[in-house]
This record gives structure tokens, C-alpha cells and sequence, in this order.
């Protein structure tokens, strides 16, 4: 894969973590069974204070341990990028697995294409085997709301198919290693997070083209709308997913949903990386649709729950027309302690 002549540049992963034990070392041996050059591999552990065994886990893989005194995902994400020195930059979850072992190499070789490539994509999100159900639905859409404004699929079976006919128009390149978009054309923007899944990044370009990033934290999760603005093109990789262990129950994926909408409501540092500032880049008639989503979730929510269930033979999506109640309570209530002025309880990483 390696094209002719070159050198192989230096690549910084980026792993942010928090009491992470759990599935650091899948993770960490994703990276470890990659085929591009080890000595061309930095991978910097953003720690927000574990207390569990996360920091002797990254010191067993030799990996370089920094501090993230303000805990929060969002502020690990800005710190990785200011301190790595590489040329490209990887953002890979302390719950995601590189399920390719040249997937360093793919993407490497996919920025060589088009010097106007400055981000690569995963092909999808993939569910582990054995692992909780609701981590499909995860998988896909993320949550309720982002189905509802976006009605994109990341999940490994549906991307590169949906995205090849949703956005034909706009398509710069389609050959086996991947396919290539150029979303300044006009098109409305997907939900696009390159700040996770285990994208990658011109880092050098982003550096010196958005200096601000290093210190708004909240414009990392937005990096694909500043380089579209740019006319820079957004290449998916063929072939290439992230396995991805996101919730261990559904239980615990209420309470991130419950701690995803107090943060945009209460407009911190994490909301503004979520919707809140996302929809700043998009035209006002699409910001408008978010006041639409509570009579959706009182009714057409629930024949999408049917339509889910039926296209994936999955039982879980059943649960898409309830989980849309749940956020419709949840934006409800928190917009009211908002109004009251009373402050909720946040606490890190959701828990």
C-alpha cells in the first residue's frame, strides 16, 4: 500500500480515558497489530484522573500519559491534538478497536490520493459479538434526536452503501480502497464527528490552518465543517471499521442520554461540541427541525420503531419510539430548571 518513494510520516493516536480498564487493552492491541511502522506510531493517553487500573494498562503498551485536570472528554480531545507532533492524527475511544490491521496504512495511503483530502473516515461503526443489544442502535444512529435531524446510519452494513447513493452528486473518487466527497458543492452536511470512531487528520494542515482549536475545545468536534468551509475534500475508507464497545447496558446508556442533553442545554463545553454548536454550521431552515422532534416522538417515532425492527430483524430497535419519549421528557424538564435558573448536576463522562 505504501505509494512509491515516500516516507512513512509520523501518526499520533490520541486516546482519551477515564476508569477505562474495562476495554483499554482491546483497544491498545488494535494499535499494536497495526502494520504501519511501530517507530512511526506515537499513541498519548489523555487521562481525566483515573482511579482504576486505566494508567498501568497504558503503561504496560508504552504509551505516553497525559493529564487532563478538567476531566471532561471534550478538554482530553484538545490536549491530544496540542500536544501530539505528528504529521497525521488519529481520535480512537478508549471502547473502540481498529478491526483492520492495516488500517493506519489504508487511511495513510488514501490522504496520498487528493492533496485536498484532509480527513479520513472509518466505513462504519461495527457491534462486537456477545456484547448488550442496545449497542446496534448506539452503533448507528447514536441516539433518538440524531436519528430524527439526520436519518443517517454509521453502522458498518449501511454507511459506505447509504452515503454512495445519498451523495452521488458530490463524489470525487470511488475506487477499492475508498470513497472520496466534496460536501463545499452545496450539499446539506451529515452529522460528521471526526473527533472519535478513529478518523484521521491532515494534523499539520489543522494546526496551521485553525490555530483557534488549541484553544476552543468545542471546535474540535466540529473540524469537518471548518474544513469544508475550506473546500477540503472527506474520504471513507472501504473495508475499514471500528469496532465499538459503547454501553454495557441500556441503563447506562439512559444516563449518557440523560447527560447529553443537560449539556447542551446548559450550553457547556461538551454541549457546544454536541448539537448546540454543531447547528451553527448548518442553514436555518434545517436548525429548525430540532423544534419539530417532540410531536415526532408522540408520533411518527413509533412506525420508525417498526421500520427499524423490520429492515434489521434486530428486537432492540423497538425500543427507538420509547427512547424518543425518554429525550422529548428529558429536554422538557431540563429547559425548565433551565428557565428556573437552577443548575443541574453534571457529572463526568456522563456517569
Amino acid at each position: 500500500m505504501k505509494p512509491p518513494g515516500t516516507n512513512y510520516p509520523l501518526i499520533s493516536i490520541i486516546i482519551a480515558t477515564f476508569n477505562s480498564e474495562k476495554t483499554l487493552t482491546r483497544t491498545l492491541n488494535s494499535i499494536k497489530k497495526q502494520t504501519y511502522p511501530k517507530k512511526n506510531i506515537e499513541v498519548l493517553i489523555v487521562d481525566g484522573g483515573s482511579t482504576d487500573a486505566t494508567r498501568i494498562i497504558a503503561k504496560k503498551y508504552h504509551c505516553q500519559i497525559i493529564a487532563n485536570p478538567k476531566t471532561e472528554l471534550i478538554f482530553a480531545k484538545q490536549i491530544g491534538l496540542t500536544k501530539a507532533k505528528g504529521k497525521y492524527l488519529i481520535y480512537l475511544d478508549s471502547d473502540e478497536v481498529l478491526e483492520n490491521s492495516s488500517s493506519l496504512m489504508l487511511k495513510y495511503t488514501v490522504f496520498q490520493k487528493n492533496k485536498n483530502i484532509k480527513a479520513v473516515m472509518l466505513g462504519g461503526y461495527k457491534t462486537p459479538a456477545g456484547y448488550a443489544s442496545i449497542n446496534n442502535y448506539i452503533n448507528e444512529f447514536g441516539d433518538p434526536f440524531s436519528f430524527f435531524v439526520y436519518r443517517e446510519s454509521k453502522g458498518d452494513l449501511f454507511f459506505y452503501k447509504d452515503w454512495s447513493k445519498k451523495y452521488k452528486n458530490i463524489i470525487v473518487l470511488d475506487d477499492r480502497e475508498c470513497i472520496v466527497f466534496d460536501f463545499s458543492l452545496g450539499q446539506t452536511l451529515p452529522l460528521i464527528e471526526l473527533w472519535a470512531g478513529g478518523s484521521m487528520i491532515d494534523l499539520a494542515y489543522v494546526k496551521k490552518t485553525f490555530p483557534a482549536l488549541q484553544s476552543n475545545p468545542d471546535l474540535i468536534a466540529h473540524l469537518f465543517y471548518l474544513l469544508n468551509k475550506k473546500k477540503n475534500l472527506l474520504a471513507l475508507t472501504k473495508n475499514d471499521n471500528t469496532i465499538h464497545y459503547s454501553c454495557s447496558s441500556i441503563t447506562f446508556y439512559l444516563k449518557k442520554l440523560q447527560s447529553r442533553i443537560k449539556n447542551n442545554i446548559f450550553q457547556t463545553e461538551m454541549g457546544k461540541g454536541g448539537y448546540s454548536g454543531r447547528e451553527l454550521f448548518e442553514n436555518s431552515l434545517f436548525r429548525l427541525k430540532k423544534y419539530l422532534f417532540i410531536p415526532y416522538a408522540f408520533s411518527f417515532a413509533h412506525i420508525d420503531s417498526f421500520y427499524l425492527f423490520f429492515s434489521r430483524k434486530k428486537t432492540v430497535y423497538l425500543l427507538h419510539g420509547f427512547l424518543c419519549l425518554y429525550i422529548s421528557f428529558l429536554i422538557s424538564y431540563y429547559y425548565c430548571l433551565k428557565c428556573l435558573r437552577i443548575p443541574p448536576v453534571l457529572k463526568t463522562y456522563g456517569r
